[in-house]
């Protein structure tokens, strides 16, 4: 298997820092050990934009947030959340 220019210097340049760390007694580089900075998790949007209009006409004409989940298949903290909206909640 043949290695690339880049792969060559990425080998270099990690001996080269090995060899260093050596030198200066150095130990490993601290790891990642904490997990990634995430937001709060919301539900996905409808797939489909036709999906997304009618599950909202539905709930501008007074379904309940859940009946239209189910009834359309979307995600039910979408719809209260949109719900929520058109009630003058905000977001």
């Amino acid at each position: 298997m043949s290695t690339t220019k880049s792969d060559a210097a990425r080998e270099r340049a990690l001996a080269r820092a090995r060899a260093e760390r050596r030198e200066s007694g150095a130990g490993l580089p601290p790891g990642r050990d904490r997990p990634a900075v995430s937001g709060p998790v919301r539900g996905p949007a409808p797939v489909d934009d036709g999906v997304a209009t009618l599950a909202a006409r539905y709930l501008v004409d007074g379904y309940e947030p859940d009946e239209v989940a189910e009834r359309l298949g979307v995600d039910r903290a979408w719809c209260r959340r949109i719900a929520r909206r058109f009630s003058g909640g905000g977001d």
